[in-house]
């Protein structure tokens, strides 16, 4: 029973600390330098997870890295050709679970 209330108070701790800062930065007026580089948080994410899961997959087998490539080249032209950033991730999650689930 003691491990359960651990878990649980280190989830809500967790929980608390992220909408924390949600709400202090709503009330806020951001900084500048803030604010320019808000179009590019969503690409940066992305590039993030592509490039973790690329790391996760560092010498194993190529069909292992085709999903997260084929991710990042659909996040990369959607988010070009659109000009708008959260359509990466619209565009490359789709394609990196239909190749995972078909490589698999």
């Amino acid at each position: 029973m003691n491990v359960w209330l651990v878990v649980l108070a280190a989830g809500v701790g967790s929980y608390l600390l992220r909408v924390s800062m949600v709400v202090l930065l709503g009330r806020a007026e951001a900084p500048a330098v803030l604010e320019r580089s808000k179009p590019f948080v969503v690409p940066v994410a992305f590039a993030a997870l592509a490039a973790t899961s690329l790391a996760g997959h560092v010498g194993t087998s190529v069909a292992s890295m085709v999903p997260p490539l084929a991710a990042v080249v659909a996040a990369a032209l959607a988010a070009h050709r659109t000009g708008r950033p959260y359509l990466a991730i619209v565009a490359g999650m789709p394609v990196f679970w239909v190749l995972n689930a078909l490589l698999a």
